[in-house]
Order: structure tokens, then C-alpha cells, then sequence
């Protein structure tokens, strides 16, 4: 785990190791030490979803947005083909939300 950014001293630190003795080396107070830590938990817990959730999007949901607007083209946008295919397009969306729910 990282800490992106972390001021020690007036000086701005970026991707520092979110570990205790690099912590401590660094000169940070033992006491705020499991706050950064948790920072960086949680920072890694919502870059990991965020990745989850983009590589999902590409495989099962981009392709029924096209589907969508291939069929609003055609058909045009209040057709049955077009709705059907936004429908299907925002459940596949809906669906990675749900397997995928942001950290708190």
C-alpha cells in the first residue's frame, strides 16, 4: 500500500510505503499512524473497485451501449429495438455496480 501524497515537516512526499517503521523513520507521530494506514487501505480498497468495475464495464456492458445506439440510428431513439437495448445495456451496468459496490 502507498500513501499518494503525505506532508511531513512542510515537504510533500508522494507514493510513500504505508508501513509503520517507514512511517515512523519518517518522523510521523505513532498516534496518526493507523489513520494514514487506514487511508491508504481505503484508497487501495476504491482504486481496486474502480479497476474492477472498468474492466467489467468493457467486457459485458460497452458493447450493448453500442448495441443501443446502433439501434437508435436505425430504428430511431423511442423504438421498441432501442429501448430493449438501453434496458439491457443499464441491467449489464446496474449488474457490475452491484457485484462491484464502492468501498465506504
Amino acid at each position: 500500500m502507498l500513501l499518494n501524497k503525505l506532508t511531513v515537516a512542510g515537504n510533500e512526499l508522494v507514493n510513500v510505503p504505508a508501513d509503520e517503521k517507514t512511517l515512523l523513520d519518517l518522523g510521523i507521530s505513532k498516534t496518526d499512524i493507523p489513520a494514514l494506514l487506514a487511508q491508504a487501505k481505503q484508497a487501495q480498497l476504491e482504486a481496486q473497485c474502480q479497476h474492477a468495475r472498468t474492466y467489467a464495464y468493457q467486457c459485458e456492458s460497452d458493447g450493448l451501449a453500442f448495441d443501443y445506439l446502433a439501434a437508435q440510428a436505425e430504428f430511431g431513439k423511442d423504438s421498441a429495438e432501442a429501448e430493449a437495448a438501453k434496458t439491457a445495456w443499464l441491467a449489464a451496468r446496474s449488474a457490475i455496480k452491484a457485484r462491484y459496490p464502492k468501498p465506504e
